[in-house]
């Protein structure tokens, strides 16, 4: 089933259907290292005159740093507002819409990992260290105890071949 379709036809409380979307969303995803460690904790709370739930998810970028998309559903309105995990706030009341952000912001997950690597390898060269300096930096990521820190095979071949594309490189001017 895809974000857009309908789970339960004759449910109409927007708050079930936002809450069973998501669910079974994530849980395709959930503790995958491809996917940082993926998981999530919903919890609610009342605060002047209104109910929310708010859902976070939650996963680590290579090396074990957090990162964290989240959904709050604010049930007076009946209105879903998502961070999107680039710092803006997106609203819809429905429920499908908010789930399909969270689909799309989920999916980009192992590509904000490989951009984290990436990153982290420039840092390293940048520092001044070697290619077996940073060889086994990279080595290290895969014996973390960060379930998401660490690297899947794929994200490590494709860090290895950074290095040496990075090592390849004209020196700066």
């Amino acid at each position: 089933m895809t974000a857009q379709e309908p789970r339960n036809p004759g449910v109409t409380d927007p708050f079930q259907d936002w809450q069973q979307r998501v669910t079974e969303l994530l849980a395709a995803y959930a503790h995958k290292v491809s996917h940082g460690n993926l998981r999530s904790h919903c919890f609610h709370w009342q605060g002047e005159g209104q109910a929310i739930t708010n859902l976070a998810v939650v996963y680590e970028l290579p090396g074990g740093s957090s990162s964290q998309l989240n959904q709050s559903f604010h049930h007076r309105e009946q209105v879903i507002h998502f961070l999107n995990g680039q710092g803006e706030e997106c609203l819809t009341s429905d429920p499908a819409q908010a789930a399909a952000w969270l689909a799309e912001a989920v999916h980009h997950i192992p590509a904000r990992r490989a951009q984290s690597l990436r990153e982290q390898i420039e840092r390293w060269f940048g520092e001044g260290k070697s290619c077996p300096e940073i060889f086994r930096e990279i080595n290290q990521f895969l014996q973390t105890d960060f379930r998401g820190g660490t690297l899947t095979h794929a994200e490590l071949k494709a860090g290895i071949r950074y290095v040496l594309e990075v090592a390849r490189r004209p020196p700066p001017p």
